[in-house]
């Protein structure tokens, strides 16, 4: 017998679940040295639910196949200069004392991502931050599942717009197929000179309309 799809709040039990999906699904263990796969994933998914104050899971069974996590970005002028001279500080630390590190240059992605916010020069309502689903449960509507929450949580608050970053090696067609528009992207070598470890980071945006 088929098994439900149950959409739920996230709670705190959640969590390493949930890391082992973020870790899969970046298959961090490939390219991060194996002492630093739990801490920097650590990083990373601790970074984008502190900007989120909606976050819901998937759970079919036991497991959790699905992540959706959202913000209203409801910062203020000094809050948003307050992040982007914490990640430039980060990176410059990082220079002097890792400068070969894989963190450094994790820590030079996210400033694409700032780069990006400043340059649109766009007030946008909220944040996409983001979303998961277990490789070996795509292609059965978990993702529109998860992404419809999303939407209508926006709607729930009035939010006419929104952005999101992703990248070449995610499954960014997805947000193309609905209907998310690309506006700014940018290149990034892993390994300067390495045309093998080039990705290509994008900022989406994406547009709601509140009379439906």
């Amino acid at each position: 017998m088929k098994q439900e799809t149950i959409l739920r709040k996230m709670i705190p039990d959640d969590y390493d679940s949930i890391l082992d999906l973020v870790i899969n699904t970046w298959d961090y263990r490939s390219w991060v040295p194996n002492n630093l796969v739990a801490p920097m994933a650590d990083f990373f998914l601790s970074d984008l639910l502190l900007e989120s104050d909606d976050v819901f899971v998937a759970q079919i069974g036991d497991d959790i196949v699905g992540i959706v996590a959202s913000g209203l970005v409801d910062q203020t002028n000094i809050q948003k200069i307050s992040t982007r001279k914490n990640i430039s500080s980060l990176e410059k630390i990082l220079r002097i004392t890792e400068p070969d590190s894989i963190f450094l240059k994790y820590i030079q992605t996210l400033e694409i991502n700032e780069f990006f916010l400043e340059k649109s020069q766009k007030n946008y309502d909220a944040g996409l931050n983001l979303l998961i689903v277990k490789e070996e449960f795509k292609g059965l509507g978990i993702g529109g599942l998860l992404y419809n929450h999303f939407y209508n949580y926006l709607k729930q608050h009035q939010a006419e717009n929104f952005y999101l970053f992703t990248d070449n090696s995610s499954d960014y067609q997805y947000y193309e197929h609905k209907g998310l528009s690309r506006v700014a992207e940018k290149k990034y070598y892993w390994e300067p000179g390495n045309n093998d470890t080039l990705e290509i980071y994008y900022l989406y945006e994406g547009t709601l309309n509140l009379s439906d």
